[in-house]
């Protein structure tokens, strides 16, 4: 299995501003300094899609769900659901960090995949 990632997000030291650490620059104030925040907790259901079509890597799974979460200290993420069935906006979810396929060339792909929490 490979190594466990952190769920990540960076908040603007000057706005406070959450968004994806890809962009250089804040997206509320277009300031640079951030700090690294990390998913915690359980999270919340916003929105999701069931996918009829996947991509090629997920010919095991000919649906799925995914799904758009927010952790209790504002963190968001996207990532598979465990289940298509039941599913609602707000429900509780816990990560559970799993293989979720092999990739075209067979090296296994390991990620965050969200379960509802009965």
């Amino acid at each position: 299995m490979e190594r466990e990632e952190k769920i990540t997000s960076v908040k603007c030291k000057k706005c406070g501003y959450l968004q994806h650490k890809s962009h250089l620059r804040c997206l509320n104030c277009k300031n640079d300094k951030f700090e690294d925040i990390t998913a915690s907790g359980i999270c919340k259901l916003l929105t999701f899609t069931i996918l009829k079509a996947p991509p090629a890597e997920f010919r095991e799974n000919p649906s799925y769900a995914l799904g758009i979460v927010e952790f209790e200290n504002s963190v968001k993420a996207l990532g598979q659901i465990t289940t298509q069935e039941n599913l609602k906006i707000g429900m509780e979810l816990k990560p559970t960090y799993t293989k979720i396929c092999d990739n075209l060339d067979g090296k296994e792909i390991y990620t965050y995949v969200f379960e509802p929490i009965s």
